[in-house]
């Protein structure tokens, strides 16, 4: 598995409810993103597939998302770690015993966990699908297309819950075909996530490859 990368596989709903009238995709994602304005932190409990298009290969792990408004977060599943505090980035593997270290670099075509699991990103044009009933309550159900025609997204659909205007599931098709979904089973606000969290204290006889020279 690819550092940096949060991968998991789709899974296909089968049943749609037409969405509440009024309300259009811009409506929707106006309220997720001044939901996502009031935080000062989160913390994301949240399990993840992916689904190759050519291959009977599915890959499912579990992971946490903490985040901190000014590009903090801290990402970690199975084995491996992603903290930055906005200025650094030290990405651990735990199989390699190998950490890199590389100075955060913001790019607003990137889908860091932050964008994926938080605000929905801005550069796609956004259709309203439908309502839906899960687990967790009521629904709302977007399709989201980048507006570069060039991009490695196909498309990706996300799952807004109505109680809270969160976003609860994100499934993502690439342009090679790979199926990758976001399931979160807790999301909680505001906690009071302490500083230290978004940086990375290198254990003893880790492998260190600090790339910012």
């Amino acid at each position: 598995m690819k550092k940096r990368s949060l991968v998991i596989g789709l899974a296909l709903l089968t049943t749609l409810v037409l969405a509440r009238a009024g309300d259009s995709a811009e409506d929707i994602l106006d309220r997720v993103h001044k939901k996502y304005d009031r935080m000062d932190d989160a913390e994301v409990r949240f399990s993840q597939k992916v689904k190759f298009a050519h291959a009977k290969i599915e890959q499912e792990v579990a992971g946490t998302l903490q985040f901190k408004k000014a590009n903090r977060y801290r990402v970690e599943f199975e084995g491996q770690l992603v903290v930055t505090d906005g200025e650094t980035v030290w990405s651990y593997s735990q199989e390699n015993n190998q950490v890199l270290i590389d100075r955060f670099k913001l790019d607003e075509r990137s889908l860091s966990p932050e964008r994926i699991l938080t605000a929905a990103p801005g550069d796609f044009s956004a259709t309203l699908l439908a309502s839906e009933k899960t687990a967790q309550g009521e629904a709302v159900v977007l399709k989201l297309i980048p507006r570069d025609a060039s991009a490695l997204l196909k498309s990706m659909k996300l799952w807004v819950l109505e109680s809270d205007w969160l976003i609860h599931r994100v499934e993502i098709l690439d342009q090679h075909g790979k199926e990758t979904t976001y399931q979160v089973s807790s999301f909680k606000t505001n906690i009071g996530i302490p500083d230290s969290r978004f940086v990375y204290q290198v254990p003893p006889g880790v492998d260190v490859v600090d790339l910012r020279d």
